[in-house]
């Protein structure tokens, strides 16, 4: 997911930021300026422009006496805030808004839902001091890297809901509506963001969390090395015919819009072992599923189950909630007559 690095040399960074910083402002004259600046030749700026329209970060306008530039299609912003003195809405208006001009509204939606959203996570919710933030738009790809230094989503949220593994906490995250702070929030954000995004990905300490649209269901992996706070990558096509209304539709009740339906990747809970064999393991996967009317089991990836933990679910859980639809799907054979055992064959049909 790395962008196209804009040079190779800090000081060619830097000049070459301001050029684009400069040309997205529609200031004149844009040659003298940076000869001013910097302390070099009008010759060296006409190379680092050279070298942005090759790029495609600019386009040249005019002749070469009287030529002008604007931004192209390949964009790229990048800076460090600090949290307790930012407003999401305004660092993605005054900064990162300009990256997605010119595409589909739907795009820009996306964009901007989830640039605010996670952005906002980390102002109210990491303990952090700042984050830094870089953004990247290509031909193919729209990126976006949101990386706060505070205390770690996954260790945070176990500290908080007094879970007995940070693992579970990413468990816990793949359902949605979680929140360590329900007076202010829905816990809505990270659920909606990971399915607007083609690939979605939240790395913590030595723990990561990702959703890629194309390999179903979500992945728990682990880092060779830690990294401090949290780091969220988010990535999709600038050229997807998906829209935020459309996940939210796939989500929610059509006549209450209410956030009613979860899948549950079931493979997260294997973390403790090979199987799924336990009362316990079943109803960590049911865990706060009674806030759901609407919930499907993903069993993409599960070899084997235990009758126990297959009785927790489907009779137990069931019988003490019978307002919850829950849908068993993409089991292999074990694993679905397991279920059909205890849940009639309905029930056990692979989906």
């Amino acid at each position: 997911m790395d962008p196209v690095v804009i040079g190779k040399t800090k000081k060619s960074q830097v000049i070459r930021r301001h050029l684009l910083d400069v040309v997205r402002s529609g200031r004149a004259d844009i040659v003298a300026d940076a000869c001013e600046l910097f302390g070099v030749t009008r010759q060296a700026v006409h190379r680092h422009l050279a070298h942005l329209t090759r790029e495609g970060f600019l386009e040249a306008l005019g002749t070469t006496r009287g030529r002008t530039y604007r931004l192209g299609p390949n964009r790229q912003q990048s800076g460090v805030y600090t949290l307790g003195a930012i407003a999401e809405d305004r660092v993605y208006a005054s900064d990162f808004a300009y990256i997605v001009d010119g595409l589909s509204k739907n795009v820009q939606g996306i964009w901007h839902y989830g640039f605010t959203e996670m952005l906002n996570n980390a102002i109210d919710h990491s303990s952090g001091s700042q984050v830094e933030i870089t953004a990247h738009r290509g031909d193919e790809r729209l990126v976006l890297d949101i990386w706060d230094d505070g205390e770690g989503i996954f260790r945070r949220i176990a500290r908080l809901m007094d879970l007995g593994d940070p693992r579970e906490a990413i468990l816990e995250l793949s359902k949605g509506k979680l929140t360590t702070d329900p007076a202010n929030h829905t816990g809505e954000g990270i659920f909606f963001t990971s399915r607007a995004f083609d690939f979605f990905l939240i790395a913590s300490g030595e723990l990561v969390f990702s959703h890629d649209d194309e390999c179903k269901p979500e992945l728990l992996g682990h880092l060779d090395n830690e990294i401090g706070g949290t780091r969220v990558m988010m990535m999709f096509s600038p050229a997807t015919e998906r829209t935020l209304a459309s996940v939210f539709d796939e989500y929610t009740d059509a006549d209450t819009f209410d956030f009613s339906k979860t899948v549950v990747p079931v493979r997260l809970a294997l973390y403790e072992g090979v199987a799924l064999v336990s009362r316990s393991q079943a109803k960590r996967i049911m865990n706060r599923i009674e806030r759901f009317t609407n919930v499907v089991l993903d069993f993409e990836g599960v070899d084997t189950v235990g009758r126990s933990f297959v009785d927790e679910i489907f009779r137990v859980f069931a019988r003490n909630h019978p307002e919850i639809t829950i849908i068993p799907v993409n089991m292999n054979a074990e694993v679905q007559k397991e279920v059909a055992r205890v849940a009639g064959s309905g029930a056990g049909a692979p989906v």
